[in-house]
């Protein structure tokens, strides 16, 4: 019967290392994925946003100029106080 070949320190650290380094490439592919699946989301949520401006503007028969001059004339400290009332 053959007896198996004892693996060394420096043979069992370097399959160690190689490992490590395949996980990280995962890690670093998965990474780029989720950032890239982020963006996406992002973009959908400010069309979103989007849609319900527009939606808003059609219902109240608002040009958007006429929101602009609206908004215009407000400032943000204006327009925080008349989300609380």
């Amino acid at each position: 019967m053959e007896r198996r070949h004892r693996r060394t320190r420096q043979e069992k650290l370097e399959d160690e290392l190689l490992k490590t380094e395949e996980a990280i490439e995962q890690y670093t592919e998965a990474i780029a994925t989720m950032r890239e699946k982020r963006q996406s989301l992002m973009e959908e949520i400010e069309a979103e946003h989007m849609r319900e401006v527009t939606k808003l503007l059609k219902e109240k028969n608002l040009s958007v100029e006429q929101l602009k001059n609206l908004l215009g004339g407000l400032s943000p400290e204006n327009m925080m106080e008349q989300q609380g009332a």
